[in-house]
């Protein structure tokens, strides 16, 4: 019986996704088709910047097997382009008309032009061949400070320039208000006896997914369309689907797969590929069918980072931060993506820039330029990857200028009184970000470390340690998600029971790797006290499951969760009152215990009964029932996060760089994070290392390469480098310094968003610290063993000499 309730909250319990995965018995995208499906391929602009002149089809309608062949000009008037209102939201900044197909001119390499459908996705492919697309090559616009000149030719030609959003990130403050706080940080720094002042540079890198993107569609005449989509966000895909197709919500039926191979934001916005293909199973009444090439994926999907930062950090004689001056700018691509538009996630960095400290007076300036590149989409750690690189780093530069160990300048001006309020608006409801971060510096040992590394630069050895910390979003709360995106946050989950005491739970959500049929079943089986195994979890169908805004921003944990648990506790209250209505007794929630599939009364364990004896006597035996009760075991539960739900994570990073090659090699890595209340610690840590992991990558190994006419280079996994197994060391995880969260019933975190943020940080502040003797600070990502071997060559020879 305790082997039961083990599977509860806080258990190492297996992953239960994983076994029919391993069994070769997953359900992907691939893994889906329809009865006489037809397929669709698209054929790609060349050219990063052209006007399309002319498009003749006429060779390709004619090939065998083909269907149809679909460009712009044909679909503008058969539906309506982006934005709709679904996507709009209450982005303040511009966006961009667009449709399915390239419409007049293209704007990246890489843009549909148009489309290809045929009996064989071979044939389909083959036919892109035949059609002849006549362009007008126009200049290239592919630098984001040269986009931002007024003089630059324009990416959307009914602009009168290229900048599609800026922020001076006043939050409440009056413009006068703002002003005279931009002049007092302006006068503290020019003050201050410690400052920093640097550029910083983010290259353009982002997600690779195991799976590419797919779409899935079947138009009836009765139900409409329905559609298989690998989307974070069935619900949100549903709206734009009824949009741009005029059809009634009602007629949309939008599906995620049960499994997907990664998402990590990249599958979270409205793209165009899906759009059309919805499209065209209407218009054709057949079922149409596209899956990404891997090709197709790196050049038009997966896009992030690429921000400049150009920083001014001060402290007092103290080490107290006292102002904070940022000057950002942001490579946008064209942005044309529904939902984030290129710009959301720059926007919510410059937010989120003050991080875990004590900044009151902060000037921060964001410009997000358009240029013919993709459209940057959401990545893990949505906008916080440059700003977390920028600032960890000039921290470290200003702790090695006023003399002290940087751990001891964080600590100093964390803020430490919650709730806190940052000079950009930004809340957090609570945290200890001091506690978990102790808990980093008594694992990594630092004084330890300064012995040995003193030790190994007399044999001529270059090791370097680096910390970094990020408080990240963890769910955001119904208002500032409504705002920002013009729908709500709020999680439902629909509970159902039975007649043998098996539990479903339904929600709308599309999951894409993180645990979530496991995390479910443990809260369900802690609140109900019966076996996880007897708890099934359905998600992604827009038809069977209530409206919910996705996968986004660590809310399975701190939103989904708690929704769980508080369905569970509402249907227990039915079944004690079943259970003292059938023993004649009158009774509270509170004196019976759920536990080892039974309900049991505290005040006499003999009066005991199985939780699958009562599911049956209520959902079929339903006679003799309380007043006011009825027969079935069924409850929907709805829960709204409150503002500012964060966690928060410190990391540590042990490097030596090689001189003989600059190569870098990351001999230890360290974490300590607040989870809060942590339901699976083996889920937690893999969403963990998977953070840290896609950080390392990011930070060495993945770069978006265009050339000078805006052909993207890094277009197949031999030229876009991921990191290998062999490139990253065992991560050392540790979430035992956390701090329950109070604004949820579960005390619960979410994690997986937020990880990746600290590792720029950390591993910059490990070269840098490793190569301080040479005089070398990082400042420009990605971190490459040919150009560091030169600084460090250059260095050392400059040291010779003198």
């Amino acid at each position: 019986m305790k082997e039961l309730h083990a599977g509860g909250i806080g258990a190492r319990l297996p992953r239960k996704e994983d076994i029919p995965i391993l069994r070769g018995e997953g359900r992907y995208f691939a893994d889906i088709s329809i009865a006489g499906q037809l397929h669709v391929m698209f054929l790609r602009s060349p050219h990063a910047h052209a006007r399309i002149l002319s498009i003749d089809v006429s060779a390709a309608e004619e090939l065998p097997g083909v269907v149809a062949v679909i460009t712009g000009e044909m679909i503008r008037n058969e539906m309506l382009p982006l934005p709709q209102p679904s996507v709009g939201g209450g982005l303040p900044g511009r966006k961009p008309k667009f449709w399915p197909l390239a419409v007049e001119k293209v704007k990246f390499h890489g843009e549909p032009v148009a489309a290809v459908v045929a009996e064989t996705p071979y044939l389909a492919e083959d036919a892109l061949e035949a059609i002849f697309v006549e362009y007008e090559p126009l200049p290239y616009v592919g630098d984001m400070e040269a986009a931002l000149d007024p003089s630059s030719p324009r990416v959307h030609e009914d602009w009168n320039d290229n900048e599609i959003f800026k922020s001076n990130f006043r939050a409440t403050r009056s413009a006068d208000e703002h002003a005279a706080h931009i002049e007092e940080a302006k006068r503290r720094i020019a003050e201050a006896p410690f400052v920093v002042r640097q550029r910083f540079r983010t290259h353009r890198c982002g997600i690779t997914a195991l799976e590419p993107r797919g779409a899935l569609a079947v138009w009836d005449a009765t139900e409409g369309i329905t559609a298989w989509m690998t989307t974070q966000r069935p619900h949100l895909q549903r709206l734009s689907l009824a949009e741009v197709l005029k059809l009634p919500q009602a007629k949309v039926r939008v599906i995620a797969p049960r499994d997907q191979g990664g998402g990590f934001g990249m599958k979270g916005s409205v793209y165009r590929e899906p759009l059309l293909v919805a499209y065209l199973a209407r218009h054709l009444r057949r079922p149409v069918r596209w899956l990404e090439t891997r090709e197709e994926n790196l050049m038009a999907a997966g896009q992030g980072r690429d921000q400049i930062h150009d920083i001014e950090l001060a402290a007092d004689a103290n080490g107290r931060l006292v102002a904070l001056r940022d000057k950002i700018q942001t490579d946008a691509g064209d942005g044309c993506l529904g939902g984030t538009w290129g710009y959301a996630m720059p926007m919510v960095g410059g937010m989120r820039l003050p991080n875990a400290y004590i900044l009151p007076f902060c000037d921060i300036q964001l410009r997000v330029a358009v240029t013919n590149k993709a459209s940057l989409c959401p990545a893990r750690g949505f906008g916080i990857f440059a700003p977390r690189f920028a600032l960890e780093r000039a921290l470290d530069m200003l702790a090695r200028k006023i003399g002290v160990e940087p751990a001891e300048l964080l600590r100093k001006n964390f803020i430490t009184t919650f709730p806190a309020r940052l000079s950009t608006g930004l809340g957090y409801s609570s945290g200890d970000f001091v506690k978990t971060f102790d808990r980093l510096v008594e694992l990594v040992d630092i004084p330890e470390f300064r012995r040995r590394q003193k030790e190994a630069l007399s044999l001529g050895r270059y090791i370097g340690l680096g910390i970094s910390t990020g408080v990240e979003v963890s769910g955001v709360d119904n208002l500032s998600y409504l705002t920002a995106t013009g729908g709500p946050s709020y999680a439902t989950v629909d509970l159902r029971v039975d007649s043998e005491g098996h539990v479903t739970v339904a929600y709308g959500d599309g999951p894409t790797g993180q645990g979530s049929q496991t995390t479910i079943a443990q809260v369900v089986a802690e609140e109900l006290g019966i076996d996880p195994q007897n708890v099934t979890v359905l998600s992604g169908d827009t038809l069977t499951t209530t409206y919910s805004p996705g996968t986004v921003s660590g809310r399975g944990a701190s939103m989904v969760l708690p929704a769980v648990a508080l369905a569970c506790r509402d249907l227990k209250k039915k079944i004690v009152r079943v259970v003292a209505n059938d023993a004649s007794m009158v009774a509270g929630d509170e004196e019976f215990s759920f536990a080892d599939g039974y309900i049991t009364y505290c005040g006499n364990s003999n009066l005991r009964r199985s939780f699958a004896e009562l599911a049956h006597r209520i959902v079929i035996g339903a006679v003799d029932l309380p007043p006011g009760d009825t027969g079935g075991l069924e409850q929907r539960a709805v829960f709204e996060a409150t503002r500012g739900n964060v966690c928060f994570s410190a990391h540590a990073a042990f490097v030596e760089v090689s001189p003989e090659t600059g190569r870098v090699k990351i001999t230890r890595y360290v974490t300590s994070d607040d989870a809060g209340v942590v339901i699976n610690p083996l889920i937690v840590e893999g969403q963990i290392q998977g953070g840290v992991i896609q950080g390392i990558s990011n930070f060495f190994f993945e770069e978006y390469v265009y050339n000078d006419e805006g052909q993207q280079m890094t277009s197949t996994l031999e030229s876009y480098k991921i990191a290998k197994a062999s490139d990253v060391p065992r991560i050392e995880i540790y979430h035992d310094a956390g701090t329950p969260n109070p604004t949820n019933p579960l005390g619960t975190r979410g994690i997986g968003e937020g990880c990746i943020a600290p590792v720029p940080g950390a591993l910059g502040n490990a070269i840098s610290d490793a190569l301080r003797p040479l005089g070398i600070e990082i400042t420009d990502l990605p971190v490459r063993p040919g150009p560091l071997f030169h600084r460090m060559d250059v260095a050392l020879r400059d040291d010779q000499q003198a």
